[in-house]
């Protein structure tokens, strides 16, 4: 063996070994051929990027497959896949949260503003327009939302990557030390993830997500009508923290409640809750538990990394009571959304094992 199909077969080893059992010799061949005509020399013995590239890619959507593929690898693909889209629609609730509380403040002329409300530029200046279109940018989640339902997978990533990326090139954080700076990478963590599961469930060999436009129409408004929801909830916070009309420990709490790990953490709760109560009798619940728990590992490293001591001020002191609260959910959360996952995956080897691998092939 030389040391060039040495290391072709060290990077075949990312397929599951099934797919190697079965194909590894001709794939080694097809590389080793495809060394010897495109290489004038013999002194490059290391693997081209690209077909490093190939095989990451191909291993992804093997690992991650989508109909005739084995049950374990389809149960994690759904998940994956599961992942993404109950976090576009978490995300499109926050967006049209910020989108909200936007029209809610820069709509309103600066003089008419109450006490209490920060500067946000005068009208008509670049300051301005930057701000909002940063505010406004998070709709873009709704359009990733819309456009994965309708069948539109790449232009759900592109409009997803967007959302991700737009508000802080028209906002860039300001890191004072490197604490700040990994507060900021731990409340961009969650949408990162999701952006991820995204790009690499929704590949060539996975299920259409196309749905009927009945039901895609309430999947995108159903969070569109939330999140305004929530921008009026938290006008009238604003209002009442201004006016001093309601107990500042109250107010606190209420805060907290919702932010984004604040929101997550009640949502992976209500997800858990349904996965635990039709998990008893069903076993469809297994890669939405298992979605869940994808998505509550960086929901929990948010939460972690916003929370401090609170010393001796009370307002501090409640902050870190409602965080811990919240944290405490996340973590039960995700370790009961783990193990429904796990028995899934365990009844997925049970079933591979009695009707052995199921018809329809490997990707190639």
């Amino acid at each position: 063996m030389s040391v060039l199909e040495e290391r072709y077969r060290r990077w075949l080893r990312l397929l599951p070994a099934s797919y190697r059992a079965e194909r590894e010799e001709e794939m080694v061949w097809a590389f080793l051929e495809g060394a010897q005509s495109g290489r004038a020399g013999h002194d490059d013995q290391h693997p081209r990027f690209l077909e490093i590239a190939s095989v990451a890619a191909l291993a992804l959507r093997v690992r991650l497959g989508g109909p005739g593929s084995p049950p374990r690898s389809h149960l994690w693909g759904e998940a994956v896949r599961r992942a993404a889209l109950l976090g576009l629609v978490f995300w499109t609730v926050i967006g049209c949260l910020y989108a909200g509380q936007a029209v809610l403040t820069y709509g309103i002329p600066p003089e008419m503003l109450p006490d209490g409300v920060m500067g946000i530029g005068d009208p008509g200046s670049p300051e301005r327009v930057r701000l909002v279109l940063a505010e406004l940018a998070p709709l873009l989640w709704a359009v990733a939302l819309g456009a994965l339902v309708r069948g539109r997978s790449r232009t759900a990533k592109a409009a997803a990557v967007a959302a991700l990326v737009v508000p802080y090139m028209l906002m860039p954080p300001l890191f004072l030390n490197w604490e700040s700076a990994v507060r900021w990478a731990c409340s961009i963590l969650p949408a990162v993830v999701m952006v991820l599961a995204l790009v690499i469930g929704f590949h060539r060999d996975a299920p259409p997500s196309r749905l009927p436009a009945r039901r895609a129409l309430p999947v995108v408004a159903i969070p569109v009508a939330a999140g305004l929801l929530l921008a009026l909830v938290v006008g009238v916070l604003g209002a009442a923290t201004r006016a001093g009309t309601v107990p500042a420990p109250i107010l606190v709490q209420a805060w907290m409640w919702v932010d984004v790990p604040g929101l997550a953490s009640l949502s992976l709760l209500a997800l858990t809750v349904w996965c635990a109560a039709m998990g008893r009798t069903l076993t469809w619940p297994g890669p939405a538990a298992l979605a869940g728990a994808i998505l509550a590992v960086p929901a929990v490293l948010a939460r972690a990394g916003t929370l401090s001591p609170g010393g001796a001020d009370p307002a501090l002191g409640m902050t870190g009571l409602a965080g811990g609260v919240q944290l405490a959910v996340l973590l039960a959360s995700g370790i009961t959304l783990a193990v429904v996952g796990v028995r899934a995956l365990r009844a997925a080897d049970d079933t591979r094992a009695l009707y052995g691998r199921p018809s329809g092939g490997q990707p190639r």
